[in-house]
This record gives C-alpha cells, sequence and structure tokens, in this order.
C-alpha cells in the first residue's frame, strides 16, 4: 500500500506543490504538476502515470484484467494496474470506477477539461480523505495527512470520537474537524462549479442468484473463492504467506492458495499463532493436522503471548489516523519473519464472518416461510453445541418478531442499538448518534437477515485489524491481501438464499459443504469457533490497575462525551467477573489511549 495525494487550485495560484509537498514523507516523496491547477504525488513512481493530458495517482491493484482487455482492447503485457485505470477513464470516463474489480484508489486529473476524479474500492480495502479548501480541493489516503496541509488546524471530531466510544465508529466519519471522508465504492468530481459525490458499487439488495441444485452454488462459490485468491497471489517475490489459524475462513484461503501455486516457481509459507496460556483459544493441533492434510511443510509459529508483559499502551499502540489501527509488536514481530523468509504477499482471512457466516435472524425467516421442522433443527444444535434451548429459542423465535410496545415492556430498545451506559444522553442527542448506528444505511433488504448481514458488512470491526495489517505490512515492504473482501463475492453472498449460509446448526454452511474433502473434517466440519475474547479478556484482568488508569481520565467527559464513573463501574465489573468483556469495552479503551496519545 502506498499513500497517494493531490491539489488542485481553480485559479492557479503558484506554489501547489509546496503545499502538497508536507503530505508525503519527504524521502519517499513524487510529485508532479499537471498544469498550472493541480498537482499529484505519490510514494512510489511506479504509483504516477501521464497519458497525455491525464495524470493519475493510484494505489491499485486490479483484479478483472481479462475482462477489461475484452471491453477494451489488449493492453501490453507490462501495463501496470495504472495503465489499466487510464484505458478505463478514456473508455467510459467518470463512470470509469464502476468497471473496475480490485482494491484501489486513485485521483485522476483531466487538463483537457479541468476535472479531478476520485475513488475507491467498494469493499474498504484502499481509503481516501478530503479537504475543501476556498480555491479547491486537497485529496490524500489518510486524514492525517491533510492535517499537515498549511490550511489546517488540528481538532478532534467529536462525532467521529462519539463513534468509538459507543462501540459503533461511523467509517464515513472522520476524527477530524474539516476532513471529509470518500466512503467506499463511492467517486468524487470536482471541477471549477464545485465537488459531487456518486456511488458507483454498492449490493443490490434486488439481485438474486437461484439454482435448482445445492451443487451448483458450490461451484459458484468455489470458482469465486479461487479466483479471489489467485488474483491476490501477484507479486515478484519468491514467496507469498498466508496467516491460518484452525478455522474455515483462513485455512480455506491456505488451501487454495496452495492449489493455485502447486508446480510453480513461487513458495507458500503458513505462519500461525499459538495460545499457550489461553487453552480455550488456542488452535494448534488443528494447524498442524490442516498442514499435513494440505501436505504443506513450510510453516512457522509465534506465540501470541509473546509480549503480553508489554503495558496495553505499547502493546497496542494507535495510530493517529484510527484508534483501530495499532502497528503491534506481534504484528511487527509477523512481518519482520515473512521479510525475512523473502515472502512479498501476506494472505488472510480476514473477511470471511462477513460473507459466509450467515446470520441466526434466518432461522425465523425460515420458520415464517412454514418451515416449521427449523425449530427441531435448532433444539438439536442447541443440544449439541450446549446451548441453552429455551434461550436459544426465545432469541430466534419470538424476540424478533415481538411488537414494540413489548420490546420496550421487556427493556429492550424499540428500534436500532441500545448504546453503552457510558454514553451521556446528552451526546447522543447533541450528535444525532442513534442516526450513525447500524439501521440507518440508505441501502435497505426486504429480509431482515439480509439487512443485518449487510450493516454487519458495513462497519465491521474486522477493518481495524485489516487497517493495522496493512499499516505494519506496508512499513516492512509486505502487501496484506484480503481474499474474502471481494465485490464479486459479495454480490454472491448476498444474492444467493440466506439459508444456505446457515443451516442444520451450521454458520457457513455452504462454505464447509464447499471445501469438504479440500480441509480435514476437524476444521470443515466444527461447530465450535474460538473466540478470542478470552485471550483480550486475561489481558484486561492482568493489566486491571493500568487500564483502569487510562479508563479514568477525563478529558472526554469534559468534551460532554463520556461518563467517566460509568465507565469505571462497568470495567470493574468486567475485572470481578459480573460482567463479560465486550468489543464495547476495547473501543472505549483504545479510544482513551488515542486522546492520550495525541491530544492537540
Amino acid at each position: 500500500m502506498h499513500r497517494i495525494a493531490a491539489t488542485v487550485d481553480w485559479e492557479g495560484h503558484p506554489g501547489l506543490g509546496g503545499q502538497l509537498a508536507p503530505l508525503l514523507p519527504a524521502v519517499e516523496r513524487h510529485l508532479v504538476p499537471a498544469g498550472r491547477s493541480a498537482v499529484l504525488g505519490c510514494e512510489h513512481p511506479a504509483c504516477l502515470y501521464r497519458d497525455g493530458e491525464l495524470t493519475l495517482a493510484c494505489d491499485a491493484r486490479i483484479d478483472n484484467r481479462p475482462e477489461l482487455e475484452a471491453a477494451l482492447g489488449p493492453l501490453p503485457s507490462e501495463a501496470g494496474d495504472g495503465a489499466l485505470i487510464l484505458a478505463a477513464y478514456q473508455r467510459w470516463g467518470s463512470d470509469c470506477p464502476g468497471h473496475l474489480v480490485g482494491d484501489f484508489a486513485f485521483i485522476l486529473w483531466n487538463a483537457a477539461d479541468h476535472t479531478l476524479l476520485a475513488a475507491r474500492d467498494g469493499m474498504n480495502m484502499r481509503t481516501l480523505n478530503y479537504l475543501r479548501t476556498p480555491r479547491g480541493v486537497v485529496l490524500a489516503s489518510e486524514g492525517t495527512q491533510l492535517l499537515r496541509h498549511p490550511t489546517v488546524t488540528p481538532a478532534f471530531s467529536e462525532a467521529g470520537l462519539a463513534g468509538w466510544l459507543s462501540g459503533w465508529p461511523d467509517p464515513d466519519c472522520s476524527l477530524f474537524e474539516g476532513v471529509e471522508v470518500l466512503p467506499p465504492g463511492h467517486a468524487l468530481l470536482a471541477t471549477s462549479r464545485g465537488i459531487s459525490i456518486h456511488k458507483f458499487w454498492d449490493i443490490d439488495p434486488e439481485n438474486r442468484i437461484r439454482y435448482r441444485r445445492t451443487e451448483e452454488y458450490e461451484e459458484q462459490l468455489r470458482s469465486l473463492l479461487a479466483r479471489a485468491v489467485s488474483d491476490r497471489l501477484r507479486t515478484p517475490a519468491g514467496r507469498v504467506a498466508s496467516q491460518m489459524s484452525g478455522g474455515m475462513d483462513s485455512t480455506t484461503v491456505t488451501a487454495l492458495a496452495s492449489r493455485a501455486l502447486a508446480g510453480g516457481n513461487r513458495q507458500l509459507l503458513v505462519i500461525s499463532h499459538s495460545y499457550q496460556s489461553v487453552a480455550s483459544c488456542d488452535e494448534t493441533d488443528r494447524i498442524h493436522e490442516t498442514l499435513k492434510h494440505l501436505g504443506i511443510g513450510d510453516a512457522r509459529f509465534l506465540a501470541a503471548e509473546q509480549h503480553a508483559a508489554l503495558d496495553f499502551r505499547t502493546l497496542y499502540p494507535p495510530a493517529l489516523e484510527s484508534p483501530g489501527t495499532v502497528a503491534s509488536p506481534r504484528y511487527v514481530d509477523e512481518m519482520t519473519l515473512l521479510k525475512t523468509a523473502g515472502a512479498g504477499v501476506l494472505l488472510t482471512g480476514s473477511g470471511g464472518d462477513e460473507l459466509t457466516w450467515g446470520h441466526s435472524l434466518t432461522y425465523g425467516q425460515r420458520l415464517r416461510r412454514g418451515e416449521l421442522q427449523v425449530v427441531w433443527e435448532v433444539i438439536n444444535g442447541c443440544r449439541e453445541m450446549q446451548l441453552p434451548v429455551m434461550r436459544t429459542l426465545r432469541q430466534l423465535f419470538v424476540n424478533p418478531f415481538a411488537p414494540r410496545w413489548l420490546r420496550g415492556l421487556l427493556g429492550r430498545p424499540a428500534g436500532g442499538l441500545r448504546l453503552p451506559e457510558w454514553v451521556p444522553d446528552s451526546a447522543r442527542r447533541r450528535l444525532d448518534l442513534t442516526e450513525r448506528l447500524p439501521g440507518s444505511d440508505s441501502t435497505r433488504f426486504r429480509n431482515p437477515a439480509l439487512q443485518a448481514r449487510y450493516e454487519a458488512l458495513r462497519r465491521t470491526s474486522t477493518i481495524n485489524s485489516v487497517r493495522s495489517y496493512g499499516l505494519v505490512g506496508a512499513q516492512h515492504g509486505i502487501d496484506v491481501r484480503h481474499p474474502f473482501f471481494d465485490t464479486r463475492l459479495a454480490e454472491f453472498s448476498f444474492a444467493i438464499p440466506d439459508d444456505l449460509w446457515i443451516r442444520a446448526g451450521y454458520p457457513k454452511w455452504l462454505l464447509r459443504r464447499t471445501m469438504d474433502g479440500v480441509l480435514p473434517d476437524s476444521v470443515c466440519w466444527n461447530r465450535h469457533k474460538v473466540i478470542f475474547d478470552d485471550f483480550f479478556g486475561k489481558l484486561i484482568r492482568d493489566q486491571a490497575p493500568n487500564i483502569r488508569q487510562i479508563l479514568a481520565d477525563r478529558r472526554l467527559e469534559e468534551m460532554g462525551l463520556l461518563d467517566t464513573d460509568k465507565l469505571l463501574e462497568h470495567f470493574d465489573r468486567v475485572v470481578t467477573g459480573q460482567q463479560g468483556f465486550s468489543v464495547d469495552l476495547l473501543y472505549v479503551l483504545m479510544g482513551q489511549i488515542w486522546v492520550q496519545k495525541y491530544w492537540f
């Protein structure tokens, strides 16, 4: 990943390069003037392209080259991803982003008509931020780059901070005043008349894929997954690495990468973690069984506890860009190992839960369709997994369909989600926080299970891991790629019958069917997903005095965003075992650390 930037001044005032230069590292900075009105820049010269009146800065991996060449005509084999974007623009103009598949962010200046086009991929793998200036616009990969622009006085965005404190960061809301986020799957078009934003990609709620046989769904899923993995194997390095746990997603990626690389001149290296101090998180035996089943001999293990004795702030130091983007020593260890081993790409299983897990609301939808056997299916699944039967039946078949007045009587929110107790009502009202929670998205599905999945995909906490690995990987020259976060796979995932993803007590049912025989049964048909909350919960308890001191900081309370006493009461209940550990608590903890480190 490489940061890009651009500035446009419609009046053509001099000194644009001097304004843009601070937004990029001095050692790696490459700037290209594009006439009197624009300057584009990036960290690597290979990210800059010129073609007549067109200048492009891009951070991109375009995956649908065969389809593009079928429409555009063949391009030279050495033509890079930027050349594909330029060719697409010359054919389709500002509609070109909708024809691109892959992970990308780009800024394109057309000097002929003084038009700037910027876009980022629909799966949120790349980022773009922009800043409106009195005479134009400035764009950059990261919001923190824009803080260095001479027109900006750094200040926190209360709305951006409140999202983190509430447990639901708004992906389209910057943490910095004056900085705006270009949403995923959107393009920005800027002319002297102003700026317009339009959506070029989203999951279509009306799209349907229906086959007669389950095997046909399996075949298409297998093809999509194989393509998603193979598209992400491009690298001049002699090795490709895959991060593998004992779960379905990372083992699927590893198995398909192993098949794609078989017989070639590149090797596959598997990197895994052991959790010796928390038995419920350790999957070492299953990992070894998978390695043997796939015939993979090159595997390295790192102990998750290796840095556990470090202060929490040192163990998860947040980047200024976001409280959730952390350059953890654990990630540094991984990238150092991969760099030494000669790997140029790391594949992960991130995104598998979001696109293949399904949703428990599907069981209720099946009952509404008259499938009475679904009740026995759930009861049998509860008995196998030792879950409370009556509570599960109530959660799946009663609560979702209770009228609003009854949910209110039972103390459940009538609509949307309840905010954590430490978020003051005054902050919720002042910042319209409920409007930013899941349920406020404009894309609407008729099926509530699909709506819940869509909202979870839009706001998934997995993006924090994506950003963190991207940050540390870039520092070590490793490109971290996530095959499940693929627009083609996302479109398929939401278009097929929703009960194919969760059935017979199995989440990821269709993925399991698709990988049956490719992966060992102990992985493919394992009902018990490892949840790493136990590891984080132990870490929180081990460092309780230090973490309580972090949470006790009252600066956010002075801003009206936090009730510190209620937060501390909640934390004490977690430490004493009266309440379970939750991601809400982790988010507010990271938010406090971020504010304390970067307080303006």
